[in-house]
């Protein structure tokens, strides 16, 4: 992943369209593999303290006990991990002033399912959103280092909610 390279996920973004206008089982096979193609962003709010300007362009240090909040969405009593395929996206969905942390699929799945705070992700929440719940994200954690070949089997301190996310 070149950080240097700003996030950008088109093939994510036509699958995700894709099972919206046509719903097939090659459409969701596409789909599940751009899940683990892509390099996702999350919204990230420091909490106080300004993260240091790391060695690399491009690359923050927060020090070892930083606090910060992740965005997260809340529907119908459920808490999602926000994520987004690219800026624009993250920037249709929120005006609060976020830093992006770059999560590779495995790391953004891992990070979701470490304990109880979410109970899934939804991904580009202000446009034709994505929501994966736990056992989705159990089954594309363990397959995430895997060489994909999917067949279609079916169907940090808790930040502060942007609002709920529009399918």
């Amino acid at each position: 992943m070149d950080l240097n390279t700003a996030v950008e996920n088109p093939s994510l973004v036509h699958a995700m369209d894709r099972v919206v206008s046509e719903n097939s089982t090659a459409a969701k096979d596409l789909l599940l593999l751009e899940l683990q193609r892509a390099n996702y962003l999350a919204a990230m709010l420091p909490d106080g303290e300004k993260p240091s300007i790391g060695i690399k362009p491009g690359r923050t240090v927060l020090k070892k006990g930083t606090h910060f909040g992740v965005l997260s969405a809340g529907k119908d009593g459920k808490n999602y991990l926000v994520l987004f395929s690219d800026w624009k996206a993250l920037k249709a969905y929120t005006k609060l002033e976020v830093t992006g942390w770059v999560l590779p699929a495995h790391d953004a799945w891992s990070f979701a399912l470490q304990g109880s705070t979410y109970d899934g992700v939804v991904i580009n929440p202000a446009h034709n959103a994505l929501p994966l719940e736990r056992p989705m994200l159990e089954f594309l954690s363990k397959n995430a280092q895997s060489d994909l070949t999917i067949h279609s089997t079916g169907p940090a301190r808790k930040a502060p909610q942007a609002g709920e996310f529009k399918r």
